[in-house]
């Protein structure tokens, strides 16, 4: 099972502000980490999925103060192992004047095949 991995920048609320900045990677969970956190049910039934999570990312580069922001498809469960991953992630810190939050969508892979790559 394969989980790809993007950080992307949260849309701004308003029309006129500048977007979120794009989360910078620092450590990508392990394969091994991603195949332990891939929901049971959905392994056991092939099912592949993504979830995002908003998350702010502190001064130590750490994802905190996160929240499921979607899964696909939903109730499979992949929300609540993203959300189990976030101790693996690490970012580099937001540059001074820089808003903090980001959406990190992590997608997880049924095919074992693919389990060594990183999108």
């Amino acid at each position: 099972m394969l989980a790809y991995i993007l950080a992307a920048p949260v849309q701004a609320a308003a029309a006129d502000a500048a977007p979120i900045p794009e989360a910078r990677w620092r450590r990508i969970p392990s394969v091994y980490d991603r195949a332990l956190a891939y929901p049971e049910r959905a392994a056991a039934r092939g099912i592949s999925g993504e979830a995002t999570l908003k998350c702010r990312i502190n001064d130590l580069g750490m994802p905190v103060k996160c929240s499921i922001h979607s899964e696909t498809p939903p109730g499979e469960g992949f929300g609540k192992a993203l959300m189990k991953l976030r101790a693996k992630m690490g970012f580099h810190p937001p540059e001074p004047g820089e808003d903090p939050w980001v959406l990190i969508t992590v997608g997880f892979d049924a095919d074992p095949k693919k389990a060594l790559h990183i999108y």
